[in-house]
């Protein structure tokens, strides 16, 4: 039995029903599709977590966004989902919510400037009638 109690995969249309909750359940959006979504998934195969990543117009490949189940936090599900997309990718870019820094800061990303994030990612902030609650910082690492 391994010490990590998840696994990670591809996400799959049969997964949405449990990624769109976790994510209603953080204020966001349905996924569009199980494209560029990774998810890890219980011993029942069951997705606890999942990482969705969108190549953005300036080449640079956006997390938006990496959501863990509210009972599974704190298992590592989140770190697994961003170290294994940073080895895949080279370098991340995410917008992250002022409660999510934390997180980040931890992985090693850092502040960026809002050009660094792309248009069509940055333009879910604008306007957002919850900008001020959510304070929005743009993050970014590269591998080293």
């Amino acid at each position: 039995m391994s010490d990590v109690p998840f696994t990670l995969r591809d996400a799959r249309e049969s997964d949405l029903a449990y990624l769109n909750a976790y994510a209603a359940a953080e204020g966001m959006d349905d996924l569009p599709s199980a494209e560029n979504v990774r998810v890890a998934v219980n011993e029942d195969d069951v997705p606890v977590g999942f990482l969705r990543l969108q190549q953005g117009s300036n080449g640079a490949a956006h997390v938006n966004p990496v959501v863990s189940c509210a009972t599974w936090r704190g298992w590592g599900v989140g770190r697994a989902l961003m170290e294994e997309a940073l080895a895949s990718h080279g370098e991340l870019r995410l917008v992250a919510r002022a409660a999510s820094v934390p997180f980040y800061r931890a992985l090693g990303f850092g502040e960026l400037s809002w050009d660094a994030i792309a248009p069509e990612i940055a333009v879910d902030c604008d306007g957002c009638e919850l900008r001020g609650e959510c304070c929005p910082l743009p993050m970014g690492k590269k591998m080293r």
